[in-house]
């Protein structure tokens, strides 16, 4: 037994030393720097889509890359009101890769807003899923929408052609039908039935600086985003702010139930309290502390659905 445990013990030694120097390697691997953020144009079904990509280290990649597809709100633009570079930083960090776009006429776009519609935009998120997979070999996808992006997230799963993992929302303009536009009037919807009415009778209607086509306002009207929701069954992070001046209570509660009726459905809104619908505040250290907040809640969920 002597013999035995004298000529084992070189071998347990090596393998010993043989972990050390894995876990030594893992270690240098993480901390290796992401790759920078790339700007691009991504081939469309209108034209070229701007677009700004980002990578995590190529040796922190496995075989299958997950992807995050970011979604900015209603005359936003991929900066995301400058959440998604640190955000794309944080997945990169995790090694998720992130692709960021412009919808149509925001942004780099040089699309006339009557091609800003739920159809076109569900199209673009398709042209850069398809980009990123064939030539980065993406793999699982997520969707992180803000506003009216988190309302095209919510409706992907039915308007999309590629099947999504995950769903994180950041304030949605979920209301059913047209009362996911009460945020161009939220103290009088009338005005916003009349803007609507406009819109079909002459083509497009003027709101909030640009031209609403008819077809976005019937893109609107016909959609159920919370029944969509609830029809996928996808894990949804929802987040709200608690200064939230341009969706109304009762949009808010109906997505929080749609999304609490989920079984992986999560509904984060303590560390926005002091936020207003884009998570900023004019306090500095508030709003940096939200942005950090934001960050962190929806890198957690999204790395516990991709990895």
């Amino acid at each position: 037994m002597k013999h035995a445990k004298q000529t084992r013990a070189p071998w347990i030694l090596l393998v010993c030393l043989a972990a050390i120097a894995l876990c030594i390697v893992a270690a240098v691997t993480l901390l290796q720097p992401n790759t920078n953020p790339k700007n691009i144009e991504i081939p469309g079904t209108r034209g070229n889509i701007p677009a700004t990509i980002q990578l995590p280290a190529k040796s922190a990649r496995g075989e299958e890359l997950p992807l995050v597809v970011l979604c900015h709100g209603f005359t936003g633009n991929r900066q995301g009101d400058g959440h998604f570079a640190p955000l794309a930083e944080d997945l990169a960090a995790h090694g998720i890769a992130t692709v960021r776009l412009d919808f149509a006429s925001c942004g780099d776009s040089t699309e006339p807003y009557a091609n800003y519609t739920l159809a076109n935009m569900a199209a673009d998120v398709d042209s850069v899923i398809g980009y990123m997979q064939a030539t980065y070999g993406t793999g699982k996808t997520a969707l992180v929408g803000h506003s009216m992006g988190g309302r095209l997230a919510s409706l992907y799963p039915q308007l999309g052609q590629y099947p999504v993992t995950a769903l994180a929302l950041w304030s949605p303009a979920n209301g059913t039908g047209l009362q996911g536009l009460e945020f161009l009037s939220i103290d009088n919807f009338a005005a916003v039935e009349e803007l609507a009415a406009r819109a079909d009778a002459e083509g497009s209607v003027a709101a909030w600086g640009v031209e609403l086509s008819a077809a976005y306002i019937d893109g609107m009207r016909d959609s159920d985003p919370n029944a969509a929701l609830q029809e996928s069954g996808l894990p949804v992070l929802l987040t709200y702010s608690g200064n939230e001046r341009i969706l109304s209570d009762t949009t808010q509660t109906e997505t929080k139930a749609a999304v609490e009726s989920l079984p992986d459905g999560q509904v984060v809104l303590d560390p926005f309290v002091n936020g207003d619908h884009n998570y900023t505040s004019e306090d500095p250290a508030t709003n940096t502390q939200l942005d950090a907040d934001l960050r962190q809640v929806t890198v957690y969920f999204l790395t516990s659905h991709l990895q």
